[in-house]
């Protein structure tokens, strides 16, 4: 019986110890969005939010949470690489690779101009710049950087379509590089609108770039529609006036609905001719920000409200009917979906 009870009081605190350790966990799994929030301009203070679709609640400042440290100074783009995530640190210059699971910060990669966006082909992931002419091929197993190759000139959004990438000269640019990774060559250069800000690929490998018409409205903005198997510019959908401001071109996860910015949110289908009337969703009084595209319809924007404070996660449904608005963190921008 002494022996029992010794065993006891050397096994329970032990026990206690090992449950006291367990960290909470900070957002659910489940379907979810994970949302940027770009911080304030040299502040450093950027953050990671996930807005989880089973419970309907926002889960704020995971990153500085889980690691005790800032992310750093505007977090701009989220690539997914299985149970890993890439954070672009814009102006930091910095790629933070996490575990999608807990946010837990698994390597820093640094040395990058500028970075923008990440996408990713095998075993590489591709990072342009919006200062460099670079883009900086990062090698995936062992989170460095293990490479680059000159495109001539800057670039921002960029998608893959078998072995050719497709990179936008956003700044002060009106093309798209087309690069053959397997050589890292230039294929084409093609001319679509001034400042091309945005694109996607849909079901039918055609690739749908939205061009702003520049910083002070020099030209018309446009949507422009590429065949990615064959390079062959197909058709231009012009906005109204210099004057209209549109971005962010998102597509759902069927391949077959547009949408994007443009005095609230518009849709149209791939098979359009012409871009829609009016807004699908009105923006109102709100500062439509970003824009994505979930499952079962479901169209995510973020309100920057006035570029400084804590701003808003707006969930609308499939008929564009507002279903829940969260608060996030300070000028939410980029969202990445993420299916259990």
């Amino acid at each position: 019986m002494k022996t029992l009870t010794r065993l006891l009081f050397l096994i329970i605190p032990f026990l206690l110890s090992c449950e006291s350790n367990d960290e909470p966990q900070l957002f659910p799994s489940g379907n979810g969005f994970f949302i940027l929030n770009e911080g304030n301009y040299l502040a450093g203070n950027g953050s990671v939010s996930f807005y989880s679709l089973e419970t309907k609640e926002i889960y704020n400042n995971l990153f500085t949470t889980k690691n005790e440290r800032a992310l750093g100074d505007i977090p701009s783009f989220f690539a997914v690489d299985g149970d890993k995530g890439y954070i672009i640190v814009n102006n930091s210059g910095t790629i933070e690779v996490v575990d999608m699971q807990t946010m837990e910060s698994l390597a820093t990669i640094t040395g990058l101009s500028s970075p923008r966006q990440m996408v990713i082909r095998g075993r590489k992931g591709y990072v342009s710049s919006l200062y460099s002419n670079e883009v900086t091929v990062i090698d995936l197993d062992n989170q460095v950087i293990s490479g680059d190759f000159n495109l001539d000139c800057t670039s921002e959004a960029m998608v893959i379509y078998g072995s050719k990438l497709f990179s936008a000269n956003w700044s002060g640019g009106n093309s798209i590089i087309v690069t053959d990774l397997e050589t890292e060559q230039e294929i084409t250069t093609i001319t679509v609108g001034l400042e091309p800000e945005s694109m996607v690929l849909d079901r039918n490998n055609k690739l749908w770039v939205l061009c702003t018409g520049g910083w002070n409205g020099e030209e018309i903005p446009r949507i422009v529609r590429i065949n990615a198997e064959t390079c062959d510019k197909e058709a231009e959908l012009l906005f109204r006036t210099v004057n209209d401001n549109p971005s962010s071109i998102t597509i759902n996860n069927t391949g077959d609905t547009i949408y994007y910015l443009d005095e609230g949110v518009r849709r149209m289908p791939v098979t359009a001719t012409s871009l829609p009337s009016g807004p699908f969703i009105e923006a109102g009084n709100r500062l439509f920000y970003k824009l994505a595209a979930g499952p079962a319809g479901h169209i995510c924007v973020t309100d920057a409200i006035d570029y400084q404070q804590k701003g808003d996660f707006l969930v609308y449904n499939k008929s564009g009917e507002l279903q829940n608005v969260e608060q996030a963190g300070i000028i939410p921008g980029f969202m990445r979906f993420m299916a259990d």
